[in-house]
Parts: structure tokens; C-alpha cells; sequence
């Protein structure tokens, strides 16, 4: 009778040894959805800097670049149309991104105006990289190049330099 008892508990004590894990695995934990959570938030800020980005430049650009002659009697002020027309460009596919990712909570329809943002980006970088030579545009333009490759990382894309 106390071999029995003997038996009977420790199959008892295996069983929950066994069944306490088995139980606790079986609990459902979203563990990407931390990253997730991030992953909107670094996408939706980087969004936000490239439309900030995009019209610093653009006053930038507006600005123009004034070239003095004869001792600095007279100044003329030059301003790049075209340069100004395709930051107009990249603004506008930036708000057509933030408004189709809805916050970052939309990344998978939002991929095409990924693309077309990333396309457009490096449009304008290579357009202005070398025309410009100031300072405040290609501090403007590190700072898009950057959060192009963030935004590229988040859709599973490459930046295509």
C-alpha cells in the first residue's frame, strides 16, 4: 500500500514537473512586437525628418548663392530652378509616404512610396552633390541620405546608389 502511494506521487510530481513548461510555452507572447513598436516609430520620425530635411534645402536652395563683382559694388544672386523643382519633387513623395504609412502603423502599403521616396532621394542627392559646394545642402543632404537608409531597412529595401 505504501509502494503504491510512493508510485502514484512521484508520478504525480513527474507529471507536473513535465506539465509546468509544456504549460508556460504554450503561453503566446508577441516578442516582435517590441520591435515592431520601434520599428513604426523609427520609421515615422525618419519620415518626419525627410520632409524637415526636404524644406530646409529647399530654402536653402531658395536662398541662391550671391557671386560679388568690382569690390563688392555689385552682387548677383543666383538661384537653381531645376534644383528647387526636384526638392519640390522629394517633398511631395514624402507626404505621399506619410500619409499611405498612416503613422508607420501601414508599412506593407506603403512599399511602392518607399520606393519612389528612395528613388527620388538619390535623384536629388546626385543632383546636388556636386552643384552646390555650401555647407548647409550637404548637411541637408547627409541627413536624407541617412534616414533614406533607415527608411530602406524598415521596407526590406536597398538604397540604389
Amino acid at each position: 500500500m505504501k509502494h503504491n502511494n510512493l508510485i502514484r506521487i512521484l508520478v504525480a510530481a513527474a507529471l507536473l514537473i513535465v506539465a509546468v513548461p509544456v504549460i508556460a510555452s504554450a503561453q503566446v507572447y508577441n516578442r516582435d512586437d517590441r520591435y515592431d513598436r520601434s520599428n513604426r516609430v523609427d520609421v515615422r520620425d525618419a519620415i518626419a525628418r525627410l520632409d524637415n530635411a526636404g524644406a530646409r534645402l529647399q530654402s536653402d536652395l531658395n536662398a541662391g548663392s550671391e557671386r560679388r563683382v568690382l569690390g563688392g559694388l555689385l552682387s548677383f544672386r543666383s538661384v537653381d530652378n531645376d534644383a528647387i523643382a526636384e526638392v519640390r519633387d522629394f517633398r511631395r513623395a514624402v507626404r505621399d509616404l506619410r500619409a499611405s504609412a498612416r503613422g508607420g502603423y501601414a508599412l506593407d502599403r506603403s512599399v511602392d512610396e518607399a520606393r519612389v521616396v528612395l528613388n527620388q532621394g538619390v535623384q536629388l542627392d546626385r543632383y546636388l552633390r556636386l552643384r552646390t559646394g555650401r555647407t548647409s545642402v550637404d548637411a541637408d543632404l547627409a541627413e536624407i541620405r541617412s534616414d533614406l537608409h533607415v527608411i530602406a531597412d524598415a521596407y526590406g529595401l536597398s538604397v540604389p546608389y
